[in-house]
């Protein structure tokens, strides 16, 4: 019997980019994925195989157990049955096949054998559990918004008034997961609002906007980060579907200009 052990994971309430599900099922001695997948460094594979894993959405995977049979296939893919330590993987991993399926592909003959990976006691990893472990850590490393209105004191009608994002507008840090250091680099997209009818959104962190009508007007601005990870193995994917964001405000006072008499 097949029992599903990860189904599609939304990231904090926002859907995803590519509407295409990530699935993990297992029966007694294998796993079947479609999507993307997180394969380890503890993996002897064909070519881009790790990367390729992190990056099809649409792709197929089956991981089958190495050396079923020791008593009657005492040699498995180069590996002595006879022996698990030739085959052995750390922190209680398990080694598997990893049988390949390219999207649009559907016939049993199309599947490739791409070499073996080891997979710890929990199963294979979807890349959405990775995007999500890194929004999870993402969050501490977040600037503080900080916003500047120029004029400092008053606005005047029909003039500019200049708003500026002060705090940086990318960073970024490296977190481990699964034994596997990973560098996340985050960077960010500005919605200004006026609150006047009128907002904009841009990567630029100072605008300028003018006001007609003299009134408060509390600024606001939504920074919105859009995150990528990248490790030797799996390059450079970006985290789809999900952001981190940050919204502040900042009062800005507009009034009318008076006309003064200057006698000569």
């Amino acid at each position: 019997m097949i029992k599903i052990l990860i189904t599609t994971l939304v990231l904090s309430g926002i859907g995803l980019a590519d509407p295409s599900v990530e699935v993990i099922t297992q029966d007694e001695n294998s796993y079947q994925v479609t999507g993307r997948l997180w394969l380890s460094s503890e993996a002897a594979l064909a070519g881009d195989t790790v990367r390729k894993a992190a990056s099809c959405v649409n792709c197929r995977w089956h991981l089958q157990s190495i050396c079923p049979d020791p008593s009657n296939q005492p040699v498995h893919l180069g590996f002595d049955c006879t022996k698990p330590a030739s085959y052995s993987c750390s922190s209680g991993a398990t080694r598997y096949q990893v049988w390949f399926l390219d999207t649009g592909l559907w016939r049993p003959s199309d599947w490739e054998l791409r070499g073996t990976s080891c997979i710890g006691p929990a199963g294979p990893k979807s890349i959405l559990k990775v995007q999500e472990e890194i929004l999870d850590s993402a969050t501490g490393f977040l600037p503080e918004l900080i916003l500047k209105v120029r004029p400092a004191s008053k606005s005047l009608v029909n003039l500019p008034t200049q708003v500026k994002v002060t705090s940086p507008n990318t960073f970024s840090y490296e977190t481990t997961v699964a034994g596997v250091v990973v560098l996340v680099t985050a960077t960010a997209t500005y919605r200004y609002d006026f609150q006047d009818g009128n907002s904009t959104t841009t990567t630029a962190t100072e605008v300028n906007h003018v006001y007609r009508t003299r009134a408060n007007y509390p600024i606001k601005v939504t920074a919105s980060w859009q995150a990528t990870w990248r490790t030797t193995m799996h390059g450079s994917n970006p985290v789809a579907g999900a952001q981190l964001t940050q919204v502040k405000s900042k009062l800005a006072e507009v009034v009318a200009a008076r006309g003064r008499l200057i006698k000569r």
